[in-house]
């Protein structure tokens, strides 16, 4: 049925976007021509369980633990991950009342203040489109292993042609391909979990029982816990690990049934930082002694997760994991691809970047936006004149900035929303989704953000400047500055004064609900799988 209603749109407006004028570009496409809902439940709840799992946890969660011991980044992504969790859920609140494709500027931008909308909208952008070389660096070096004797590039280019096919195939293909491939990811991450736990408990004969005999610090210098600024340093990893949870918010421009998928996918993200991270690096410093030299090595063919698998003496153990790990990363690499696109096709329809941004094709592809951020994720070939670890480590740092100060204007945004909601007179009650434990979470999330970000300017104040480890502070703190007041400048030029912020009375929380460049919302009916009691419905909604 919303096909048929999409299609009868299409030959309406048809010939009226063929004809518009530059100007009215915008308009006429978002009437003509959008983004389909075509995300279902299962689909939102699989992406936010594993659909951004890649080289943060695969590849650089073993440097880390060199650096901080095996109990400092316990510490470190645990902090990260109660940030994490309020944020997803101040976002799941807004996103569920207002959802819309690339939803952090749009929302910013209506809650908060248009400057901050613009700059976070450019923000979140760049910082997918500087994802997306650094999975594609990894991409590369992952065959290697199997094929030394041909180059990274080589893999790198076919990765990049293969994301490009599919992500001009539509959201449906997207979210079905992701689907699986998280599916794969959390069933092969449970499995380690498995199998590390029988190694630790004795199950290699030659390593006895490990139990937590690596964490002795009268064996391991510097176990469990080096210092209290080793474990700050991991900060930098574990926010770009962490990064992509906000995902979800940019899917509930294109689900189904945003009032009932987004909430339920949310919640799912718990399990995700406790089992998937939490746990995973609990039983790599376990197996893993801090002090081996290959654990800090960021080359994706040396992952602790692979020389776990090493350990526990499975039979291609090496080759198995690798290719999850390929996996995995490709998988993150198309998430880089989808959000980086829908949120610079979002800008345009807000007049935030050039209104021909906004075109779709007829299957609600946006052809033009997924170009651009091709073109730029190509940079990733340099990788290979450049070394792919380097290219790897600067973008790591550039991006750990650009996510910290994401995540703290989306709990800011969500701090405004609340006030300006009751401040109408609206009840808590009819939100669809209240994120738990407000305001708290938000002003602990924000403390915390505010604490790391010292530590980054004290860090980069007191150290030799270092061209890849200064990066956040030259590169990605600019990404934020520059385009809020350039967009400040801007507006004094044009309007010949400055304001700040939005008034609570005047934020609209009900008109344009779908942000104008989706098609509407299905009625709010519970898909099959909801009411479904068959094992595997059962299962899918247990995960999330």
């Amino acid at each position: 049925m919303a096909d048929n209603k999409a299609l009868e749109l299409e030959k309406v407006h048809e010939s009226e976007l063929d004809n518009a004028p530059a100007e009215d570009y915008a308009a006429k496409a978002i009437d003509g021509r959008h983004l389909h809902r075509r995300l279902e439940a299962r689909h939102l709840a699989m992406i936010a369980l594993g659909g951004t799992i890649g080289t943060g946890l695969f590849v650089g969660s073993g440097s880390t633990i060199s650096v901080a011991g095996p109990a400092g980044v316990l510490i470190a992504y645990s902090v990260v991950g109660v940030m994490v969790y309020a944020v997803v859920t101040a976002l799941g609140e807004m996103a569920t009342q207002v959802p819309c494709s690339g939803a952090f500027g749009e929302l910013s931008t209506r809650f908060l203040d248009p400057a901050l909308g613009f700059t976070l909208g450019w923000n979140y952008y760049f910082q997918w489109l500087l994802t997306l070389p650094a999975e594609l660096s990894a991409i590369g070096q992952i065959p290697v292993f199997w094929f030394p004797n041909v180059q990274p590039w080589v893999f790198t280019l076919i990765g990049l042609i293969l994301l490009l096919g599919l992500n001009l195939l539509g959201v449906k293909a997207y979210g079905e391909v992701e689907y699986w491939l998280s599916l794969l990811k959390i069933v092969s991450i449970v499995i380690f979990i498995l199998i590390s736990t029988a190694i630790a408990c004795g199950a290699n004969r030659e390593l006895g029982t490990i139990g937590f005999r690596n964490w002795n610090g009268s064996q391991i210098a510097g176990a469990p816990i080096t210092s209290a600024l080793a474990v700050m340093s991991c900060f930098t990893n574990a926010f770009y690990s962490y990064g992509g949870s906000e995902l979800i918010g940019v899917t509930a421009g294109e689900a189904k049934n945003p009032k009932v998928s987004v909430p339920r996918a949310i919640k799912g993200t718990f399990w995700r930082i406790a089992l998937f991270y939490l746990a995973s690096l609990f039983l790599v410093g376990l197996i893993i002694p801090m002090d081996d030299p290959l654990l800090a090595n960021t080359d994706v063919r040396t992952s602790p997760f692979t020389r776990v698998l090493g350990y526990a003496g499975v039979s291609g153990g090496p080759d198995i994991m690798n290719f999850i790990i390929l996996v995995s990363i490709f998988s993150a690499a198309n998430g880089a691809i989808y959000a980086s696109t829908r949120t610079l096709q979002s800008l345009a329809a807000n007049k935030n970047a050039p209104t021909f941004l906004v075109y779709t094709t007829k299957a609600g592809v946006p052809v033009v936006s997924i170009a651009i951020t091709t073109f730029f994720g190509a940079l990733a070939l340099i990788g290979a004149y450049v070394g792919s670890g380097v290219v790897f480590n600067f973008l790591v740092n550039i991006l750990s900035v650009s996510t910290l100060v994401c995540w703290c204007c989306i709990m800011g945004t969500h701090l405004n929303f609340r006030y300006a909601w009751r401040k109408q007179g609206r009840k808590d009650e009819e939100l669809i989704f209240r994120a738990p434990f407000f305001p708290y979470f938000d002003i602990v999330g924000l403390l915390i953000g505010g604490i790391v970000l010292g530590y980054f300017i004290y860090n980069a104040a007191s150290q030799p400047f270092d061209i890849v480890a200064d990066a956040p502070y030259y590169a990605g703190l600019p990404l934020f500055v520059v385009p809020f007041l350039g967009y400040k400048v801007f507006q004094y030029m044009k309007d010949k004064k400055l304001s700040f912020g939005v008034d609570a009375m005047a934020m609209d929380f009900d008109s344009n609900e779908n942000g104008g460049i989706y098609e509407n919302a299905e009625d709010e009916t519970l898909e099959k799988i909801e009411t479904d009691n068959s094992v595997w419905s059962r299962i899918v909604r247990a995960l999330a």
